[in-house]
């Protein structure tokens, strides 16, 4: 691959100068600004292509420059100050190409190491192999394959850290929309790049969202204190009159709720977990469905693995309706199986 620039090595007492190089046997005009004693920029008017540690001689033979590492991006002066460090002569291994390429995203934090592959006479496979180790001791974290974009582990939890305070005060705050730009400019990230969306990706367990275009749409936003107060309510009322298994009607006796606040109260108890939906009429509460799940198991374990109504019933205390809605569940979920008029446990003992 072809660059602009290289970083060099190259003994000269100026800061600067003007030089013939061969490339391929054909002089190429170059520009060279020290960044570090015998350490310079070279750099060429048209993309010229070099490899690692290779020896080029100037057209007067009088000079010789090593090149040491292309600059993939534009490097201010503490970046060009920290690459002088490790491309150094006295950094311990700092001339090994995989010493550089471990400690490169370091420097310029994100770094498509696809671009490295020819220079550094490396394959692709030899290449995923490293990134992989890397990312298993923590140092490196890849962000694609496909072009073996990577950064350092600290840096891709930093940025996630600074992500997680906009997502969670976009979720306390209870707005549904955030937009992209408003992103990049909280944690200073262009939302153009990879790096960009896959730390979106990183966050689809922790926030329920939808990307779409250039800005997210959240389906789930914190509790009013009004959402709270009738979560806590209905719970509460049905633990109270011990309704483990209930229905849409126990809740309306029971409450003074209107309707459509129990149907969303009830869809936020379904969302946090605390209750599960057997069927389109009954409610579990998912701490009691867990105790009937561990009965099955004791009942395989020592009774068998078939199982009929009455036995779910003995096992229970519920009546027939729920054991009915219960046993439709757990076919559904294939913890048990339909064998006729019994059931099959299909869970391990």
């Amino acid at each position: 691959m072809k660059f602009n620039s290289y970083i060099v090595e190259l003994k000269h007492r100026e800061e600067s100068l003007t030089a013939n190089v061969l490339v391929a046997a054909d002089p190429v005009p170059c520009n060279f600004k020290k960044i570090a004693p015998d350490l310079f920029i070279a750099l060429f008017k048209e993309q010229v292509e070099f490899a690692f540690l290779e020896k080029v001689e100037f057209k007067k033979g009088d000079k010789a420059m090593v090149v040491l590492l292309p600059l993939l991006s534009k490097f201010n002066k503490r970046k060009l100050t920290k690459l002088s460090r490790l491309l150094g002569e006295n950094s311990p291994g700092g001339r090994d190409k995989y010493h550089i390429l471990a400690n490169l995203a370091a420097i310029d934090k994100f770094v498509k190491m696809d671009d490295l592959l020819d220079f550094f006479s490396i394959d692709h496979e030899t290449m995923v192999a490293f990134l992989l180790e890397m990312e298993l001791k923590r140092k490196l974290k890849v962000i694609s394959l496909n072009n073996l974009a990577v950064t350092t582990y600290e840096n891709f939890q930093d940025y996630r850290d600074q992500l997680n305070a906009v997502f969670t005060a976009c979720y306390t705050g209870r707005n549904q929309v955030l937009k992209f730009s408003e992103i990049e400019a909280k944690i200073k990230l262009p939302q153009s790049g990879i790096f960009f969306r896959y730390l979106l990706h990183t966050f689809t367990e922790d926030f329920s969202f939808k990307i779409k275009k250039d800005k997210l749409l959240f389906k789930k936003l914190a509790l009013s204190e009004n959402e709270k107060e009738s979560l806590g309510e209905v719970a509460e009322l049905l633990k109270k009159h011990k309704l483990t298994i209930f229905c849409i009607e126990n809740i309306t006796k029971l409450s003074t709720l209107s309707n459509k606040e129990i149907y969303d109260t009830l869809w936020l108890l379904i969302e946090s977990g605390e209750v599960v939906q057997l069927n389109e009429k009954y409610f579990i509460f998912a701490a009691e469905l867990n105790k009937i799940i561990n009965k099955l198991k004791k009942y395989k374990r020592n009774q068998g693995e078939m199982i009929d109504i009455q036995g779910l019933r003995e096992l229970t205390l519920y009546t027939r309706k729920y054991i009915i809605a219960l046993f439709e569940y757990f076919d559904a979920q294939q913890i048990t199986a339909r064998v006729d008029n019994l059931r099959k446990i299909l869970l391990a003992a």
